[in-house]
């Protein structure tokens, strides 16, 4: 019988009847007939697929995933920064009964890890359940440098003929600046500089942080006060953002 004839005819047989390649036949110890799932195992499959979403949803939203490999637990942290992927860093930890050894790790220096680590389990006597607790201080503090990393480089690459005497210190928490603005009443020009100091988890600067300072000096009290009230947005945006979505006047187009 001619498998061709019989695919054109709609009236194709079992494949045993037909002279087809051993590849594309069936095992011969497989039944031809088709095993539908039990109730069971369909409520199995459910459940795992249910469980791999959370465990996106959860690496999405947390920057942090975790395995077991040769009898150590890795907590493999890819943060997302400014919309950009950082990472993988990776920290290593092996489990002993009630105790959570700290193998190593790959995270940046400016993270104190090993400081965190003695914070949390130093004095602990059930390591378990501090190991929740110690890799979200890890990744907020990983998140934290990063951002103000990125947030420096950003800025200096936006406003590089604009921005001067810039630094940034101490893993990016001791960040100053000068901006040269233009008036637009007398044409002239003012400078401000601003300088700012940031927790080492924070990717904001400290409450009351944030110190202006201006020259000429002589720039009346009303426009001291002013500029010193715009220069709050730096509290809750980014220092690209704070600098554009000001009132500022900088010297060149952006």
């Amino acid at each position: 019988t001619s498998i061709r004839n019989d695919l054109n005819s709609g009236t194709v047989q079992n494949a045993s009847v037909y002279r087809l390649p051993v590849a594309v036949l069936p095992p011969q110890n497989l039944s031809q007939r088709k095993v539908l799932p039990s109730d069971a195992e369909v409520q199995r499959l459910r459940n795992i697929a249910k469980t791999k979403q959370k465990l996106q949803a959860h690496a999405l939203c947390h920057g942090v995933t975790s395995l077991r490999e040769d009898n150590e637990t890795k907590f493999i942290f890819d943060p997302y920064v400014g919309g950009k992927p950082f990472g993988p860093f990776v920290l290593r930890m092996r489990f002993l009964r009630t105790q959570a050894v700290l193998r190593g790790h790959t995270l940046p220096h400016s993270v104190p890890t090993r400081s965190l680590y003695r914070e949390y389990f130093e004095d602990a006597e059930d390591h378990s359940e501090q190991v929740a607790p110690f890799i979200r201080s890890v990744a907020k503090h990983l998140r934290a440098f990063l951002s103000r990393k990125h947030q420096c480089d950003q800025l200096r690459e936006s406003f590089a003929e604009d921005i001067r005497d810039f630094q940034a210190a101490n893993q990016c928490t001791a960040i100053s600046f000068s901006i040269c603005l233009k008036d637009e009443d007398n044409k002239e020009q003012i400078t401000i500089s601003i300088a700012m100091i940031y927790d080492i988890d924070g990717e904001r600067p400290k409450p009351e942080s944030l110190k202006v300072s201006f020259d000429p000096p002589n720039t009346t009290e009303d426009d001291m006060e002013s500029l010193k009230e715009q220069c709050l947005v730096f509290y809750n945006k980014r220092l690209t953002e704070a600098v554009v979505g000001n009132e500022f006047i900088v010297s060149s187009e952006h």
